[in-house]
């Protein structure tokens, strides 16, 4: 599939002083009001002296290098994708996150009082309310999580429940079913023992020796060896669970112009709702390096939506452990919404890493 990136690139090279100038006026007239920008709004925003008719010119030029678009019968033109990825590659000044906002948001994810789903929960809050846009927080996947210890809890006869513990606080718990649950103090002691032996592992390389344990003579483990294997060999077969996103603000887009038509913003709608098709879009973006900014055509699912997505890892570049982000229309504030996002997944990654 052709990017938008790839697009821009074939748009007829790089641009001279004046068009991006007038490409700049126009965006960020656009993203301030949603309407078509004609020539004389742009004279009054542009900072080069240029007369009306030279711009209405160097617009005509944009609007062949598939820049800018008139819409309708419009006297004015919008800018594309491809010229909101000139804008953000190459126009714009990224600034910091205001002193006022980043103590709220500090004070905010530090009232979370120790529970990662709060954290979370908390961090997509604070994206969606000072973005005025749809905050996404991508949980840790058990895959990347870092396990501190396992521990069990006899429930009756026949049923356990296995509770792994992250690193980072996360806690995953699912019941086993047994043949016979041992009492107790038995669990307590293979918790004790598994935590000693694979704390400090991940969770597939936790699988990985248990099973190779496993294929060894039996006969060379005690009892509680391998009992404590077999438990724990159960604990950790199932496939591990989809991926928690939390949303917040959806409401917000429903307020833009742009999205009063339904049709518009139900493929958004519906993804947000599922999930399925978000949490694959920010899970793309775990194995990248800093901010990155997804613009309509250059995914399917901002294409449908006519959004863009701003998003950053968090946790360590050798481990990644999720992703924030926040979505909005494409023609969002882009230096704003970098700033939060960078901020937020530098804050998630220094409290989860801290445990």
């Amino acid at each position: 599939m052709t990017t938008t990136r790839e697009r821009a690139g074939r748009a007829g090279g790089p641009l001279d002083e004046r068009q991006s100038e007038v490409l700049r006026s126009v965006i960020r007239s656009h993203i301030e009001t949603g309407e078509p920008v004609g020539s004389r709004t742009v004279s009054r925003g542009a900072r080069l002296r240029l007369s009306p008719a030279s711009i209405r010119s160097i617009m005509a030029e944009l609007e062949e290098r598939g820049l800018l678009r008139r819409p309708h019968s419009s006297a004015g033109r919008v800018p594309t994708d491809p010229a909101y990825r000139v804008y953000v590659d190459h126009m714009i000044r990224l600034p910091q996150l205001a002193p006022g906002q980043a103590q709220a948001i500090d004070e905010a994810l530090a009232g979370s009082r120790g529970e990662v789903a709060e954290l979370l929960g908390q961090a997509s809050r604070q994206l969606s309310l000072f973005s005025n846009r749809i905050g996404l927080v991508l949980a840790p996947e058990l895959r990347r999580i870092v396990v501190e210890r396992l521990e069990f809890v006899r429930l009756d006869e026949r049923r356990v429940v296995a509770i792994l513990v992250g690193r980072s606080g996360l806690v995953h718990n699912r019941i086993l079913e047994l043949e016979a649950a041992p009492d107790q103090a038995e669990l307590d002691r293979i918790g004790n023992y598994l935590s000693a032996e694979f704390g400090g592992l991940t969770l597939p390389r936790m699988r990985e020796i248990l099973v190779r344990r496993l294929r060894e003579e039996r006969a060379a483990y005690d009892q509680l060896m391998a009992a404590s294997l077999e438990l724990g060999r159960k604990a950790l077969e199932a496939e591990e669970a989809d991926a928690e996103v939390f949303i917040e603000g959806a409401s917000n887009l429903l307020k833009l112009p742009e999205f009063s038509d339904v049709d518009l913003v139900r493929p958004l709608l519906q993804a947000l709702e599922e999930k399925r098709l978000l949490i694959e879009l920010l899970g793309r973006v775990l194995d990248g390096e800093g901010v990155q900014v997804v613009i309509g055509e250059e995914d399917d699912l901002c294409r449908l939506a006519r959004c863009s997505l701003v998003a950053s890892s968090y946790g360590s570049s050798e481990r990644p452990m999720g992703t924030v982000g926040i979505v909005g229309p494409t023609r969002m504030e882009y230096p704003r919404a970098i700033a939060l996002v960078g901020y937020l997944a530098r804050v998630l990654t220094r409290l989860l890493s801290t445990g």
